[in-house]
C-alpha cells in the first residue's frame, strides 16, 4: 500500500472534523452477514451544527435497527413514510430540537442528518444492517465500502439533493475500527483479502460457540472497499431456514445449483467487449482494465466472434462489427486494448453499452453478451440500467478499482440476467473473467421452478430468474401456517434435461413460535431468524413498482427504502433549543486511493506520494468541473427550469424566488414582482379579504410551494426560514382553505406546463 496520506482531516474554518471515530463490526452466520456500524460526532463549534454524512453501504444491505446516543439520552429510530420523515425532522429543526434523519439517498448510499448539535456536544450513531451473501463457485464475497470517489455527472440526475452530495478530502479522515465474526458454514474456510492485510485468528470460543476473527492486521484510512474473500471448496453450497414472522412464517433458502455444466460443443458466441477510459479509470483501474481485456481475449474460442468498444466522453470501436476471433483478428485486439489510457474524459456509459448493443453480429452466432469493464462513477445510473432491460443483452459486468460503484454494476447485469464480478487491484482478474466465460459458455438455466410443501401467500423472487452453476440464489416464502415436509427446486437444462433437487424445511427450535403484527421486535442481539423476514421483505419491496403498496411494505416491516426514512427526534428543554438555524457541515470523504492515478494500491509498485491538493486538483479539473464545478444546488435548479417553457409566469416566478433574499416581512406586491400570476395574486387578495395579514398569508403560500417539488429547487436554509415563519402564525381555517385554493391554481398551471 502506497499512498501517503496528511495526518488530520481540517474544515475550511482550521477546525477539527465532525465526524471523529466509525467502527464496523460483522457477524457472518452462514451466508447472512449482519454489520453492526458505528459514527461517533462532536460539535467543534460555537453554534449549533447540521451535520450530514452521505456514506456508502454493501449493495442490498438492509437497515435492521438505528439509535442514537446524544448525552445520557437514547433515542430508538422509526421508520415512518418519507412525507411524514421529512416533515418531522424540519419542523424539530426550526424548533430548536434535536433531530437525526436516516435516508437511502440511492441504493448502496444511506445520508445521516445530525440537526442542531450544540457547541461542544458529542452524539453517536449506532446502527445494523443485514446482507445476504452469495456462493460464487467456492467463494463468497464481502465487500463492505469505506468511502465514496468522486463521480461524473450531475448529482441532482441520480436523485442527491446540494446537501447530500458527497464531497472529497486529501486528509486522513476519521479513526476507524474494524473486526468480523464468522459462524456456521464459513468459519472453517480460508478467508483472504485482496484490499487489506488480515489477522484471521481460527477456532476461537465464545459462549455462542466457535469462530473465526477477522481483524485489519494495521490501522488503515478509509480510502477503500474491504474486500473480503472467503474459499471453502468442501462447505455446503443450500441451506433451508425456518423463521417466524407476525402470525405467520417465512421460509428462506440460499440455493446453489451446481448441475450447470459447460457444454463440450457450446456454440459460438459474440462477446462485445467494452472497456472504461474514463478520466477517474487513471492509474490502477486502468492498469486493470488492460489485464481484464487479454484475459477475455485469452478466453475466446476460434469460433467466437467479437468487437471492443473503448469510452469516455465518446466511444470508438476497434472493427465495428463482431469478427471472428482468429489469430490475426485477436492479435488486433490485443494492440487495441495494450494501448489504452484512461484519457477518454468522462463516463458516459448509456451511449458506449447503446453502441456495443447495435454492433452488426453475423446471424451464424447464437446468443451475443455484453461484457462491460468499468469502476461505474457516474451519479445517472438508472436510464443507463433500464435501457440494459430493453435491450435484450444478458450483460456481465466486471467493476474495477479500489471503490467500484457496486450498486451499478451488480445492478446492470441482475437486471438483464448477466452477472457481476468485483476485482480490487491486486486481486486475481484471471480468474474473475474465467467465471464469467464459464456463465457465458454454460448459459444458465432455461426454466426454474419451486415446489413448495404448502401453498405460500408470497414468493420471492417473483418470477425466479433461471441461476448460474455455482451462484447463489436467495428464495423466500411466507406462509399463514407453519410449513413442513421438502422443497422441490426443478431446472430445466439447455439440452433439455431436467435438474431435480429436494431440500427438507427444518423443525424450529423448541419455543419458538410467531408473535405479533409484523417483523420480530429491533434487537440486535436475538437469534438471527428474527432478521429473516426483513431480508425476506426487502427482497419482495425491490420488486414492488406501486408506491402505496411498497410504503405500506416498508413502513410494516421497517425498511429504510426510496419510500421511507428513519428519524428519531430529541426534544429538549426551552432554556437548551437552538434559536438561529444550525450551520450546515458535510462529512467529507477520504480520496479513494488509486482514484484518477491519485497513488496506487497495486503491489511491485514504487512507493509513491499523492501530490499536494493542490497540484493534485489540477490534475483532474476537466473531469471535476463536471461533477462539482458549480453549485449543485444551481444545477438542481436550472435542470428544473430548462423543463419549463421559457417565459412562462410559473417558472419566473421560481427562478426569481431562488436567487431574491426574504425580507423580514412579506408582502402580495413582493410575490407579485417575482412573477406570479395575476390570477395566483388576486387568490391571494381573497385570502387576506378572509382576516389574514398580507404577510401570513404569504408566507403560508410560499411554505405550501416549498413543500412541493419545484419548491424543492430553493435554498434548504431559505425552506428553513420559510418554515419556522408559518410554524409561528396561528391561522385560522378560512385563511388556510383560502391560501389552498390559491396554491392548487399555481400548482394547476405546473401541470399545464407539464
Amino acid at each position: 500500500m502506497t499512498s501517503t496520506q496528511s495526518a488530520a482531516l481540517w474544515t475550511q474554518e482550521g477546525e477539527t472534523p465532525a465526524l471523529e471515530a466509525v467502527g464496523i463490526t460483522a457477524e457472518i452466520d452462514d451466508l447472512i452477514a449482519r454489520v453492526h456500524a458505528s459514527q461517533r460526532y462532536r460539535n467543534p463549534h460555537d453554534r449549533h451544527i447540521e451535520v450530514v454524512y452521505t456514506f456508502p453501504v454493501p449493495t442490498g444491505a438492509v437497515l435492521l435497527d438505528f439509535e442514537v446516543e446524544l448525552g445520557e439520552r437514547r433515542l430508538v429510530g422509526t421508520v415512518v413514510p418519507k412525507s411524514d420523515a421529512e416533515e418531522g425532522y424540519e419542523n424539530a429543526i426550526t424548533d430548536g430540537d434535536t433531530a437525526v434523519l436516516l435516508q437511502q439517498t440511492q441504493p448502496g448510499l444511506f445520508t445521516a442528518n445530525l440537526g442542531n448539535l450544540a457547541p461542544g456536544e458529542s452524539a453517536s450513531l449506532q446502527f445494523r444492517y443485514g446482507l445476504l451473501l452469495r456462493w460464487n463457485g467456492d467463494e463468497v464475497q464481502l465487500s463492505l465500502p469505506t468511502t465514496i470517489a468522486p463521480r461524473y455527472g450531475d448529482p441532482a440526475s441520480g436523485g442527491l439533493e446540494p446537501h447530500q452530495t458527497p464531497e472529497v478530502t486529501f486528509g486522513q479522515g476519521p479513526s476507524f475500527d474494524f473486526c468480523v465474526n464468522v459462524r456456521g458454514v464459513l468459519r472453517e474456510a480460508k478467508w483472504s483479502s485482496a484490499s487489506h492485510p488480515l489477522t484471521v485468528e481460527s477456532h476461537m470460543v465464545d459462549d455462542d460457540g466457535r469462530r473465526t476473527r477477522i481483524t485489519l492486521a494495521r490501522p488503515t484510512s478509509m480510502d477503500r472497499d474491504i474486500a473480503l474473500c472467503a474459499t471453502a471448496p468442501t462447505a455446503t453450497g443450500s441451506q433451508v431456514q425456518l423463521a417466524p414472522d407476525g402470525d405467520g412464517w417465512v421460509v428462506h433458502m440460499s440455493y446453489r445449483p451446481d448441475a450447470l455444466e459447460q457444454q463440450p460443443e457450446a456454440p459460438p458466441r459474440a462477446i462485445k467487449i467494452v472497456l472504461d477510459c474514463s478520466g477517474s479509470m487513471g492509474g490502477d483501474a486502468i492498469a486493470q482494465v488492460r489485464v481484464a481485456g487479454e484475459r477475455i481475449l485469452d478466453s475466446l474460442r476460434p469460433g467466437d466472434h467479437f468487437d471492443i468498444v473503448a469510452f469516455g466522453s465518446s466511444h470508438r470501436m476497434l472493427f465495428g462489427r463482431a469478427l471472428p476471433a482468429t489469430g490475426a483478428n485477436v492479435d488486433s485486439g490485443r494492440d487495441f486494448v495494450r494501448s489504452l489510457d484512461a484519457d477518454m474524459g468522462g463516463t458516459e456509459i448509456g451511449a458506449a453499452l447503446d453502441a456495443a448493443y447495435g454492433i452488426p453480429t453475423d446471424t451464424e452466432v447464437h446468443q451475443p453478451h455484453v461484457l462491460l469493464i468499468t469502476d461505474g462513477q457516474a451519479w445517472d445510473s438508472k436510464p443507463v440500467i433500464d435501457a440494459a432491460r430493453r435491450s435484450g443483452y444478458c450483460v456481465f459486468t466486471v467493476g474495477v478499482g479500489s471503490t467500484a460503484v457496486e450498486p451499478f454494476v451488480r445492478g446492470l447485469a441482475e437486471a438483464t440476467r448477466g452477472a457481476c464480478e468485483l476485482v480490487v487491484p491486486n486481486d486475481d482478474m484471471a480468474g474473475r473473467i474465467h467465471r464469467h466465460f464459464q456463465r457465458i459458455l454454460g448459459g444458465s438455466a432455461k426454466f426454474a421452478r419451486v415446489r413448495w410443501p404448502a401453498s405460500p401467500s408470497h414468493t420471492s423472487p417473483d418470477p425466479l430468474p433461471p441461476p448460474y452453476s455455482g451462484d447463489t440464489m436467495h428464495i423466500f416464502g411466507w406462509f399463514d401456517d407453519m410449513p413442513d415436509g421438502e422443497i422441490i427446486v426443478e431446472l430445466d437444462l439447455a439440452d433439455g434435461t431436467r435438474s431435480v433437487e429436494r431440500f427438507c424445511i427444518p423443525t424450529p427450535p423448541s419455543g419458538t413460535q410467531s408473535r405479533g403484527p409484523g417483523a420480530a421486535e429491533l434487537d440486535p442481539f436475538k437469534g438471527i431468524a428474527h432478521d429473516i423476514p426483513r431480508l425476506g421483505a426487502a427482497c419482495r419491496l425491490a420488486e414492488v413498482r406501486d408506491p402505496h403498496q411498497a410504503t405500506a411494505l416498508a413502513t410494516r416491516y421497517r425498511l429504510v427504502s426510496e419510500w421511507t426514512h428513519c428519524v428519531a427526534l430529541a426534544i429538549r428543554v426551552e432554556a437548551d433549543k437552538a434559536t438561529d438555524l444550525p450551520t450546515l457541515v458535510k462529512v467529507p470523504h477520504v480520496m479513494a486511493a488509486g482514484w484518477h492515478g491519485l497513488g496506487t494500491v497495486m503491489e511491485h509498485r514504487a512507493p509513491t506520494s499523492i501530490d499536494p491538493p493542490l497540484a493534485a486538483a489540477e490534475r483532474f479539473s476537466d473531469q471535476s468541473v463536471s461533477m462539482r464545478g458549480r453549485s449543485h444546488f444551481r444545477r438542481r435548479a436550472t435542470a428544473y427550469s430548462r423543463s419549463l417553457p421559457s417565459g412562462d409566469d410559473h417558472a419566473d416566478f421560481v427562478a426569481t424566488l431562488r436567487n431574491r433574499a426574504l425580507p423580514p416581512i412579506l408582502s402580495i406586491d413582493y410575490v407579485r414582482d417575482l412573477g406570479l400570476s395575476d390570477e395566483v395574486v388576486e387568490a391571494l387578495e381573497r385570502a387576506v379579504d378572509t382576516g389574514g395579514t398580507e404577510h401570513a398569508v404569504v408566507v403560508a403560500f410560499l411554505h405550501l410551494m416549498c413543500r412541493s417539488e419545484p419548491g424543492r429547487t430553493l435554498d434548504r436554509a431559505m425552506r428553513r426560514h420559510l418554515r419556522r415563519a408559518y410554524r409561528s402564525l396561528s391561522l385560522n381555517a378560512g385563511i388556510e382553505a383560502a391560501v389552498g385554493r390559491a396554491f392548487e391554481l399555481w400548482r394547476s398551471a405546473e401541470a399545464q406546463i407539464e
